[in-house]
């Protein structure tokens, strides 16, 4: 199986070192599965290209192909926030990756897209369920440290729907997930799609396709994928942790 990983990242610098390692351990634990890595800097102004560059060497070890572009495009900053401008933005970033790894390699080669945001830690054999899983996309569950944000609920609730209806998450509890829930839409900072929607231009979006109203734009791709046929989108009992 050969995946693609996709981070977007702006102003993570702390954070870089701890992703770096965890892909590096990624790749270690899932030796029968080939990772090629794209990832889209922009208008950082806190170390975080100059992180970047150092571990670029370490992960060209041990990923298939590693390609770090790092851009400035001049793009306001906007805190996690329901935000139409925020989303446009977060979708562009997204789609960038996916258009570097199409003229490098063509999307059609990939079985799994994978996002993976830089600022969370997870279980490298854990999120195996969501690598091989046979759903269209599969995520985790995101949390934060203890003592942060609503306790026994998860983190990216905006993103996650248990109905394509819902405006937010209205799921069950953290301590009461089952094994996999299904949803109309997830991500949850390590989220992973089934590449052949994708290879056949299936993108993110600010705007989601059922209501023609601007969504989150992690959302709005679940919707697409469900649209095309594509509907089979769950959360594993996957821990993944989200650090401010």
């Amino acid at each position: 199986m050969r995946c693609l990983i996709s981070t977007i990242i702006r102003n993570r610098a702390k954070h870089v070192s701890t992703w770096a390692n965890q892909l590096q351990s990624l790749c270690d634990v899932h030796q029968d599965t080939v990772f090629d890595l794209v990832v889209l800097e922009n208008d950082s102004n806190d170390g975080t290209k100059q992180a970047l560059n150092a571990v670029e060497p370490l992960l060209k070890k041990k990923l298939n192909k590693v390609n770090i572009a790092i851009r400035n495009f001049d793009w306001p900053y906007f805190h996690s926030i329901k935000a139409e401008e925020r989303v446009k933005y977060l979708a562009l970033a997204r789609n960038k990756t996916l258009s570097i790894a199409d003229e490098i390699v063509g999307l059609e080669a990939y079985d799994k897209v994978i996002s993976i945001e830089p600022d969370v830690t997870y279980s490298t054999v854990d999120v195996g369920q969501m690598i091989h899983s046979d759903l269209d996309i599969a995520s985790g569950y995101s949390v934060l440290p203890q003592g942060m944000g609503v306790p026994d609920w998860i983190y990216d609730s905006w993103a996650t729907r248990v109905n394509a209806e819902d405006s937010e998450y209205f799921g069950p509890k953290i301590s009461e997930l089952p094994e996999c829930l299904p949803l109309a839409a997830t991500f949850n900072c390590f989220c992973v799609y089934k590449a052949d929607p994708i290879a056949q231009g299936v993108r993110f979006s600010e705007i989601n396709p059922k209501t023609k109203q601007w969504d989150c734009d992690t959302t709005t791709i679940c919707m697409e994928f469900a649209k095309r046929g594509h509907d089979r989108i769950g959360m594993y009992k996957v821990p993944i942790l989200h650090k401010p």
